[in-house]
């Protein structure tokens, strides 16, 4: 099953921890809040690396879908 990221602007507090540890997968965008967004490059990430991503979220920003489902593990 192939996941593809996203990130939920709601939970977002901008720790920049995403940013930081895969910068080819997530940058802040462009405007007033540096909120993260999902680069192009996710897409050559691993399931197994996005699921390390989003495990890195310290308020589970990261979220993961797989056919329309969030199947973001559970912390």
């Amino acid at each position: 099953m192939s996941v593809r990221p996203y990130v939920d602007h709601e939970r977002c507090v901008s720790s920049g921890v995403c940013v930081l540890e895969l910068p080819q997968a997530f940058a802040y965008q462009e405007g007033p809040e540096a909120l993260a967004v999902v680069l192009p490059g996710a897409a050559e990430l691993t399931d197994e690396e996005l699921r390390e991503a989003a495990s890195l979220c310290p308020v589970e920003a990261i979220r993961l879908l797989a056919d329309g489902r969030d199947v973001t593990p559970e912390t």
